[in-house]
């Protein structure tokens, strides 16, 4: 569900960050961090969020989505996808770079981390392919000599979990580690569901998942404004994918399972000051991705002799660098400059068969300045440059090279903000953003289920942000609404049916298939009316339009989305946290095929013990809906939880 955290609003103004700021924190606001954009660990345990996923859906504008057929956890943010709104760690982008998408069920949310979320306008100075906005978890400094919390937790479907986190600061260091543990055996489905040949119900065939997470960094600070992190996040997973469960008699069933999905990302962040007007900030950064699917038979995953089955490997890299430098000299000024460089290289080959290598470069320069009117208002303006090479390209299917030209786009952007007084601020922003196709956007055969399309061109967007919010009642009541409307020209859609194999199967391309528009309203609103009792409201309105072939649907965009939250101090030590999440019927195939309403009931109660050790547990989807996010792929039903945690 979408709560609303009880922050300090800001308009969407895009900014580098400054010495105010963490290295690796990426301010999406001119001034400050909005309360529609950042998640703290301490919101992700109210809720009982297991994964990045989940806790992004805390946040309004963004919804929770399955690709079930992968069994992957994803999110659009105002209807983009992650290929289009990427996922930053400390600042570092981290993907999978064959499709740019990053499987946010496999990312566990550390302790001692934050999320930031830019809709539509992200920073300028931030990199290539925000064409959508940009997801950044980040670390926080610890602010003791020790501080952590350890913690375990129990839940339905044989599922456990673990955490621990520590961290120390001493005078010029300081230090952060995190280790989370989740594993479960197969989650339950609602009462309601009704048998399919591949799905008997109760517990969901092949839904078991392990993940481990252990990240950490060391800071040194010389100087006030001088800092220099090492730092790394390192993943290891495996998951069964649950077969398709739906009516739908064109739909194969897959009988896969990913023994391991392993992704390791290293890294480096420095800031100097040079002088006492100019700051240099410095990333870089190596991400390496491993994993293994092993497609079988049928239901019993032991055998595969059949055509259809496979073991197909990855092996990938990512190697960047970053240099954002940034100058106050000039009176009420601002002004920033950065380049980034990249490279994306995968590997990939089926047990038996040759190794195909393709390999892209990218880059980008940008420059950003901003100007302080005085009274409260404020004029942020910059453009981007960006460009990608092939490197190297092969026909799967031929073995023969392929190439292409270089892509290459203009990203500029402006926003004015007004602050009218202590309780009440806007905002206006437009900026034109972009996206490259991926590897597999360009190149894959989906497994015989696609054309490639190796003429791809980027993806670009203008984007149209109006907001304006603020306080009330002694500042005990928070609300915020925006007004945003996007037009993407070149828009790459799955187009279905383009050709038909001899058997009668049709065959699907990505396509620029013309100009799309999504156009939206968000209101969100928090009081703590009393010490004891706070509550929250959101509602997101986002419609998505293909203009140019109406009859080419947008998927996973629900038009409607609704949250509703308390957190209640009945006592002491006795906290309950009920909240409610309905999201309207929504499209998951270009074709037009739907999904139902999905809606949960969810309540927490928690209960502090002595020597500070708190016990909650709850229930989620108390009313064990039988729905779906994506069609033929069931959700969890009624779902008991439990967890202990000690903090210090």
């Amino acid at each position: 569900m979408k709560a609303l955290p009880l922050l300090c609003l800001a308009p969407l103004a895009a900014s580098a960050a400054t010495s105010e700021t963490e290295l690796g924190e990426m301010v999406v606001e001119a001034m400050k961090p909005g309360i529609t954009h950042r998640i703290t660990a301490e919101e992700v345990q109210d809720f009982e969020r297991r994964n990045l996923a989940e806790s992004l859906d805390l946040l309004p504008g963004v919804s929770l989505t399955r690709m079930g057929a992968r069994a992957e956890s994803m999110v659009t943010v105002r209807g983009f996808d992650l290929r289009q709104v990427p996922l930053h760690i400390d600042g570092i982008p981290v993907y999978v770079p064959y499709d740019g998408y990053a499987d946010l069920g496999r990312f566990l949310m550390p302790e001692a981390g934050e999320i930031e979320v830019a809709k539509s306008i992200s920073p300028v100075l931030a990199g290539p392919n925000t064409l959508g906005g940009l997801i950044n978890v980040f670390t926080r400094r610890p602010t003791e000599k020790l501080e952590g919390a350890v913690h375990a937790g129990a839940f339905s479907g044989d599922g456990w979990d673990a955490g621990l986190s520590a961290g120390g600061r001493e005078e010029k260091f300081y230090w952060q580690f995190d280790l989370s543990w989740i594993e479960r055996s197969a989650f339950p489905l609602s009462d309601d569901f009704v048998p399919r040949p591949t799905e008997n119900g109760g517990r969901r065939n092949n839904s078991y998942s392990e993940d481990w997470h252990v990240s950490g960094r060391i800071g040194w600070t010389p100087a006030v404004d001088d800092e220099y992190v090492l730092g790394f996040w390192s993943q290891r997973g495996e998951k069964g994918t649950p077969p398709y469960a739906g009516y739908d008699k064109k739909v194969a069933p897959r009988f896969w399972q990913w023994p391991y999905w392993d992704k390791d990302t290293v890294y480096i962040l420095t800031r100097t000051a040079l002088g006492t007007e100019t700051t240099l900030e410095t990333k870089w950064h190596y991400d390496t991705f491993q994993n293994l699917l092993r497609s079988f038979d049928d239901a019993t995953y032991s055998s595969q002799t059949k055509g259809y089955t496979f073991n197909s490997y990855y092996d990938d890299w990512i190697a960047g660098a970053s240099a954002t430098i940034e100058n106050r000299s000039l009176k009420n000024t601002r002004l920033a400059a950065a380049v980034h460089y990249e490279r994306d290289h995968h590997e990939e080959t089926n047990l038996g068969a040759p190794t195909y290598t393709f390999e892209d470069e990218t880059a980008s320069v940008g420059f950003e300045a901003e100007y302080d009117f005085g009274q409260g208002g404020s004029l942020t303006g910059g453009v981007s440059y960006d460009w990608r090479d092939i490197r190297e390209a092969v026909d799967t299917n031929s073995g023969a090279p392929l190439y292409g030209d270089k892509n290459s786009s203009w990203n500029p952007q402006l926003v004015y903000r007004q602050q009218f007084n202590d309780c009440l601020e806007g905002h206006l922003g437009w900026a034109e953003k972009s996206r490259f196709p991926t590897i597999k956007d360009r190149y894959s055969y989906r497994l015989g289920q696609a054309i490639p399309n190796p003429n791809l061109d980027p993806e670009t967007v203008n984007h149209f942000d109006l907001g304006i919010g603020g306080k009330a009642n002694d500042k005990r009541i928070e609300w915020e609404a925006n007004l945003f409307f996007s037009r993407i020209d070149d828009a790459i859609q799955r187009v279905d049916n383009v050709a038909f194999t001899p058997g009668g199967a049709g065959l699907f391309q990505l396509q620029n298939v013309g100009e799309v528009e999504h156009r939206g309203f968000e209101f969100a609103m928090a009081s703590k009316f009393t010490d004891t009792i706070q509550a929250g409201f959101n509602y997101a309105w986002i419609s998505a339009e293909n203009r140019t072939n109406p009859a080419i649907s947008i998927i996973n965009v629900p038009e409607h989305e609704v949250t509703l939250f308390s957190k209640l101090d009945l006592m002491e030590r006795l906290r309950l946290i009920p909240s409610f999440t309905w999201s309207d019927s929504r499209v998951v195939s270009s074709t037009g095929k739907r999904v139902g309403i999905y809606a949960s009931a969810d309540v927490k109660a928690e209960v502090e013990l002595p020597g500070d050790v708190k016990l909650g547990f709850g229930v989620l989807n108390i009313l064990d809906r039988n729905q779906q996010l994506d069609e033929g792929f069931p959700e969890p039903g009624r779902t008991f939880f439990g967890d202990i945690r000690y903090e210090f």
